[in-house]
């Protein structure tokens, strides 16, 4: 968990200034002018949800005190989420996102023609303050009827389904409490009983800097679970980091797809124009590494288990 050398997160005022200060890592807080308090609530599942305007980020989604978006940068994690995994499938017809309640993933899903979309979040509050607040971020993914919207846990869903996926999407507040049991061997291993042949499954996998250790035990994990991993990044300012993401498969993840293949399908899917940050011009290059990525990723570090599970914080 956060270490104890820092102070408590949450507002502040300094000088007569309103503030927010995040634990961006164990040993790293930032602090933010606010100019206002837009909503704040303890949900039904006992999470605190915040949503703040900043003069910099526009209006900002907080759990836990933690940053899950702003409005300044959320597509690049969303559409670096989505589109290289989508159209890493030669046709995705159903698709499961675990988690994902600002809607943002399910809004970039919904651009490709998909038969349906399972999306399973475990906090209604979520859903409602955005669709309330931050309409901007779902666009009205949320009243879409290929959605099928199920209200639950999402490792519990996904090891009772008994339906299989094109793709899986695990768009997961970071792994900390609860959350972590959704970054673990054992439940990397039921998504991959419910993928269908040639579908694949991506997780965020926290910043690459800040809680580097712990980016390293999820890739550690993936890699023990599924025959083909890889990696992208992305910065992204708002949580102050380069952000790394996971794709997995025993068929292919987006560095197999040829070039000519992924303009093809991104012209196909009438995508042009409708993304502000990525492209097929962009999608090689997000999984480029400098050497000491490279070396980062071959440290060798225990796997994340239910046992033993990876935590961000950890030093």
């Amino acid at each position: 968990m956060i270490s104890r050398r820092l102070p408590k997160p949450g507002l502040r005022n300094i000088d007569g200034i309103l503030l927010y200060l995040e634990h961006a890592g164990p040993y790293l807080s930032t602090l933010t002018p606010v100019d206002r308090v837009v909503s704040s609530e303890l949900s039904e599942e006992g999470q605190l949800i915040e949503v703040l305007d900043f003069p910099f980020y526009g209006r900002a989604l907080y759990i836990e005190h933690i940053a899950m978006l702003s409005l300044y940068d959320e597509f690049i994690y969303h559409e670096t989420l989505v589109h290289p995994t989508l159209l890493t499938v030669e046709r995705p017809e159903r698709v499961l996102i675990i988690g994902g309640g600002d809607g943002g993933a399910l809004r970039e899903v919904l651009k490709h023609p998909v038969d349906s979309v399972t999306m399973v979040e475990l906090d209604k509050s979520v859903i409602d303050l955005v669709r309330k607040h931050i309409p901007e971020v779902p666009s009205g993914a949320f009243e879409d009827e290929r959605l099928n919207l199920v209200i639950g846990d999402g490792r519990a869903f996904v090891e009772s389904t008994k339906e299989m996926y094109d793709a899986v999407i695990l768009d997961l507040t970071d792994p900390y409490g609860q959350a972590a049991r959704l970054y673990t061997k054992e439940f990397y291993e039921k998504v991959r009983g419910i993928l269908r042949d040639g579908g694949l499954m991506v997780t965020h996998s926290t910043g690459l800097h800040i809680n580097r250790h712990t980016f390293q035990r999820i890739y550690r994990t993936i890699r023990d679970v599924f025959q083909k991993h890889a990696v992208a990044r992305a910065y992204i300012p708002s949580f102050t980091d380069e952000w790394t993401f996971t794709y997995a498969s025993d068929y292919a993840v987006p560095t197999d797809v040829p070039r000519d293949m992924l303009e093809r399908r991104f012209e196909e899917r009438r995508l042009a124009g409708r993304t502000k940050y990525y492209s097929p011009r962009v999608h090689y290059s997000l999984f480029q590494h400098p050497v000491f990525v490279e070396e980062i990723m071959k440290e060798e570090v225990r796997p994340s288990t239910d046992r033993d599970p990876a935590t961000i914080g950890e030093e």
